[in-house]
């Protein structure tokens, strides 16, 4: 099967064009900046800048600023991840939605990575193209009512998040609830029934915060082994948030945590809901 092979390949050619999105997409209230000049000092990077594996540094050689995961590393998980969700999906329309939701989780988490930001510029146009591409294929395949529990789980995923939020909103950062618009859009699209949603997001919920205790720990002990400059949070010096913190208290990108537990759910909710799933 030819599937799986050039979905590798296309996932490659894909991943260094979302690293290189992932370097480009400003922050929140930022403007935008050249991918051969630094965000924040303005050092040239060079003509390496424009190339999509060439730059496969996560940082500015000038002032150490991370703009990215790094552009091979993003490059060779969205090959995986493309081949994975193809082989499990297999050649039907439903596979084009869901190379989507990879594509902008893996560009997403890049960007979360390195900066600890999930920025606006990326969530909801992201947002807004699943949520048209969801209706325009729900409605040509009479599948309404799948889009139409999506729609309701998008707004109940995401307040779920938002309570973690005004408890905590250290642990989990608002762009996180926001994060969730488009993670539980998908949950519940996915499912044949509101119940098969909830439990989908009940469980993306869950593993979402279990990945998040074992994100921290790596981050934690990764500043215990290689300094207090491993995956540094923006917001919090070195000296602060370094080995000083304890490691569950570590600062540490959320997102990917719960990008990956509502992906790992979505294409593998067939085998999770005993076939009541789109997907089967």
């Amino acid at each position: 099967m030819l599937l799986v092979p050039l979905l590798a390949i296309g996932g490659l050619v894909c991943g260094a064009l979302l690293a290189l999105i992932a370097e480009l997409v400003p922050d929140n209230g930022g403007g935008g900046h050249s991918p051969t000049t630094c965000a924040v000092c303005k050092a040239p990077r060079g003509s390496a800048g424009l190339s999509p594996i060439r730059s496969a540094h996560s940082a500015c050689p000038n002032c150490g600023t991370a703009v990215s995961a790094g552009r091979l590393p993003v490059a060779v998980a969205t090959s995986v991840v493309f081949a994975i969700v193809g082989s499990v999906v297999g050649a039907r329309w439903q596979l084009l939605p869901l190379l989507f939701l990879s594509a902008s989780l893996i560009a997403l988490s890049a960007v979360d990575f390195a900066r600890f930001r999930l920025p606006d510029k990326l969530v909801f146009p992201s947002l807004y193209i699943a949520i048209g591409m969801l209706g325009v294929f729900s409605f040509a395949t009479g599948s309404v009512d799948h889009f139409v529990r999506g729609l309701i789980v998008m707004l109940a995923y995401s307040f779920a998040l938002l309570i973690p939020n005004l408890v905590m909103p250290s642990g989990l950062a608002f762009g996180d609830v926001k994060l969730g618009l488009l993670l539980g859009l998908f949950l519940g699209w996915v499912a044949d029934s509101g119940i098969g949603a909830a439990r989908l997001a009940v469980w993306a919920f869950l593993l979402g915060m279990i990945l998040g205790i074992f994100t921290g720990l790596f981050v934690g002990l990764g500043r215990r082994v290689f300094g207090a400059d491993f995956m540094p949070d923006p917001d919090f010096p070195a000296e602060v948030d370094g080995e000083l913190l304890p490691l569950l208290k570590t600062q540490m990108p959320f997102g990917p945590a719960l990008a990956a537990s509502a992906l790992i759910l979505v294409v593998f909710s067939s085998q999770l809901l005993d076939g009541a799933s789109i997907l089967a």
